[in-house]
């Protein structure tokens, strides 16, 4: 484990940016796939297969722009964690939390497989997340997945089919390159050392260094990104010259996936093919720069259907896996890449009170859970205040967000909890304070290891009063 240097910090941080941005941009609603018509009896224009072609491979880009990115700043194949909790100063990660530290590897697999060996870790919430190319969520291991157990994880490539040594587990990545994400609960700054510490006792090397065999080749270099994944649009036709290099590293392996990448043929687009030079027909040009243009028109169209809302707060229970639904994994790409199953976690967000008025430090609020009716998880909870600017407010007492593990939180005698929310300390309610700023703020409420009532939207979130 390494942790990371200051220099790195700032670009280091963008894939957990992306992932953070999640918890408080509104979540998004199950659609039906937008990207895969090519059965369909009526055939397309150009253009919009091109659209369909764009929405297809968006998340692949983001992923490879971020994948990029931080291989300039952390080497890939290695586990580095976040040095500190999150706080008022911190501007690099996008909507930060305080709950959770930060791991992170970029795996690029093209070489071999790799080892993760964990000890037992008891007692402290915590998971590595296992995020393909294309942005599925497609393993777990941790407190929920694997109980915390002591082990060796081998994470293969597609298609591998050599012999493990007894007593690992195995698990097969859909795509040659993947992110290991990890999160780990910390109770305050004084406890960052204590997971630290645990970090110092795990292990990510090549399956050949752990067995002693043939070392494993170097995969080769990724390349310099041509952007930052949040500009993908911004480079016109050549973004599926960005898409083939994709593709060359991560072809899909699904076989309905397959079909709808080859109906792309006919437009140039495929793995290591750079239409915006090999394609010669002015009119195939110009469909695929129109397709650009619509295929971002589709994903922006998302925003309009953005989840399921009880009480004002908003919450997105098909994030994480996407299946066949394209259009959905790539909103989600844009707006929350990264973003965690719910069965891990499920996040909700909120921007007004009960009136509909948007929330302003002006005013004071209270948040009235009643007896029986607290977040319903397994692990923790939290409600996190945010400016508009999406980061952290400072206030007398740095207390950035509150919830079941809060030092010093008061109940009612019947269990009832109220977390006041207001610029000034409420007189006799300081323990359960949520400072907020002078003037606009939102809210974002985790749920780590939700119950069942959380994961089917049946759990009704309380209202934001104003009082």
């Amino acid at each position: 484990m390494r942790p990371l240097p200051p220099r790195v910090r700032r670009a280091a941080c963008v894939a957990l940016s992306a992932l953070a941005a999640l918890v408080v941009l509104p979540p998004v609603a199950p659609a039906a796939a937008a990207a895969s018509h090519h059965g369909s009896a009526a055939p397309k224009s150009e253009a919009a297969l091109a659209a369909d072609a764009f929405v297809w491979g968006y998340p692949l880009v983001v992923t490879e722009r971020t994948l990029q990115s931080l291989a300039r700043l952390t080497p890939v194949n290695q586990l580095t964690f976040q040095p500190t909790r999150s706080d008022a100063t911190t501007r690099i990660v996008v909507a930060p939390n305080t709950d959770t530290l930060y791991a992170v590897a970029p795996l690029d697999l093209r070489g071999g497989p790799f080892a993760l060996t964990l000890p037992e870790i008891r007692g402290r919430y915590y998971s590595f997340q296992l995020l393909s190319a294309y942005t599925d969520s497609f393993a777990y291991i941790g407190t929920r997945a694997t109980h915390g157990r002591a082990g060796t994880w081998v994470i293969t490539p597609p298609g591998w089919r050599g012999r493990l040594p007894k007593g690992v587990t195995h698990i097969s990545s859909p795509t040659n390159q993947m992110l290991l994400l990890g999160r780990f609960l910390v109770a305050d700054d004084a406890d960052v050392a204590n997971v630290h510490a645990l970090g110092n006792r795990m292990k990510l090397q090549t399956l050949s260094a752990m067995t002693g065999g043939a070392t494993q080749p170097e995969p080769p270099p990724i390349g310099q990104p041509v952007g930052t994944p949040q500009s993908v649009g911004t480079t016109g036709v050549g973004f599926f010259d960005e898409l083939g290099d994709a593709l060359a590293i991560n072809p899909p392996v699904d076989r309905r996936e397959r079909r709808t990448l080859a109906g792309f043929a006919p437009l140039g687009i495929g793995p290591a093919r750079h239409p915006s030079t090999e394609v010669t027909d002015p009119a195939v040009q110009a469909a695929l720069a129109a397709g650009v243009q619509e295929g971002q028109r589709l994903i922006a169209s998302k925003a309009s259907a953005l989840g399921e809302t009880s009480n004002g707060w908003t919450t997105n229970l098909h994030v994480g896996r996407y299946d066949h639904d394209a259009l959905l994994r790539a909103f989600v790409a844009e707006i929350g890449w990264g973003a965690n199953v719910p069965a891990e976690a499920v996040y909700a967000s909120s921007g007004r009170d009960t009136s509909g008025a948007p929330y302003d430090g002006n005013r004071s609020y209270v948040l009235h859970f009643r007896r029986g009716e607290l977040p319903p998880v397994n692990a923790f909870w939290s409600v996190t205040m945010y400016a508009p600017d999406r980061f952290f407010v400072a206030n007398p007492i740095n207390r950035y967000a509150i919830g079941d593990r809060t030092p010093g939180l008061q109940y009612g005698k019947n269990g009832s909890l109220d977390i006041y929310i207001q610029h000034d300390p409420p007189s006799g309610h300081e323990s359960n304070w949520l400072p907020a700023p002078s003037g606009p703020f939102s809210l974002s409420m985790r749920l780590y290891l939700p119950k069942p009532s959380a994961i089917e939207g049946r759990y009704r979130y309380p209202m934001v009063r104003a009082v």
